[in-house]
């Protein structure tokens, strides 16, 4: 390159989401909106905003997406939403959740279902989810040092 020759910058693109992100991300909306069983998100509930309290899964869906659908229902084919990094996060949380788990054992439970499951045990505690997400969140950037092939 010639050094009289001036680059033209270029905006900085949006840093990758790791699943350690979102699982972080997961466990701060859920200290800061509460958490809920049996539902993706409690819709009754009095809250100040537009993010009232979700289960593990909404959490997860809300921090790679930055909303929550307005029905309450968790789906995954918007073409706004960040899909590819919501599955991969709840597969790596289902399978720290779940020895078993696998994604790819064919067709068996889906990582939605194993954290679903796992979420509306009886007594589970807020203190858990939120202890379990930072736990694989730490044991995912163990593995992955630099952020992890994506």
């Amino acid at each position: 390159m010639n050094p009289t020759r001036q680059t033209t910058p270029t905006p900085d693109l949006d840093p990758v989401m790791t699943p350690a992100d979102l699982l972080r991300g997961a466990a701060l909306y859920l200290q800061h909106h509460g958490w809920t069983r049996h539902q993706f998100y409690d819709l009754t509930a009095d809250t100040d905003g537009p993010f009232p309290p979700a289960c593990t899964s909404g959490a997860i869906m809300t921090a790679a997406t930055g909303r929550c659908p307005a029905n309450g229902m968790c789906t995954l084919d918007d073409e706004n939403s960040a899909t590819i990094d919501v599955i991969r996060a709840m597969r790596v949380f289902a399978a720290w959740v779940d020895l078993e788990y696998s994604p790819t054992n064919g067709y068996g439970t889906s990582a939605i279902d194993v954290i679903g499951d796992w979420n509306d045990y009886d007594g589970r505690t807020l203190d858990e989810v939120l202890e379990t997400l930072t736990d694989a969140a730490d044991n995912w950037d163990g593995i992955h040092h630099t952020g992890g092939a994506r």
